[in-house]
């Protein structure tokens, strides 16, 4: 009898687990549409072109937009500075200014962070 009542908790608790961990992976993705509609009534595409592409030589400009649009809360500051073309010690600050004016945010996961754009760009 203890047996089946210990048998019959742990599914039901497993079975509770597996709803709040959908439960979270809904709010989670609620959460990013939320931040992306705020974002684009802040930022328009051209205000997240000029801040991307601040300062950037030329020829470096298409691979910084490049590397904004791969930001898919996928990919870590090493994969993006790949992309781009250039170190991650280069990327480090101008990702921290990217978070800080809001045109990107981090997700954690475990201890590792991964980035996410607000709305992709196109290359003019």
């Amino acid at each position: 009898m203890f047996y089946y009542v210990l048998k019959n908790l742990y599914k039901r608790l497993k079975e509770v687990l597996i709803m709040s961990e959908d439960i979270l992976e809904q709010i989670r993705r609620q959460n990013e549409v939320i931040i992306s509609l705020l974002g684009r009534l802040v930022f328009d595409e051209n205000s997240v072109r000029n801040i991307v592409t601040y300062n950037k030589r030329e020829e470096l400009k298409t691979k910084y937009i490049e590397g904004y649009n791969s930001c898919d809360g996928k990919k870590t500051q090493k994969e993006i500075a790949d992309i781009i073309g250039i170190s991650q010690s280069t990327l480090s600050p101008i990702i921290n200014e990217w978070v800080e004016i809001g045109i990107i945010y981090e997700i954690h996961r475990g201890n590792r962070k991964y980035y996410k754009k607000l709305f992709p760009i196109q290359v003019k």
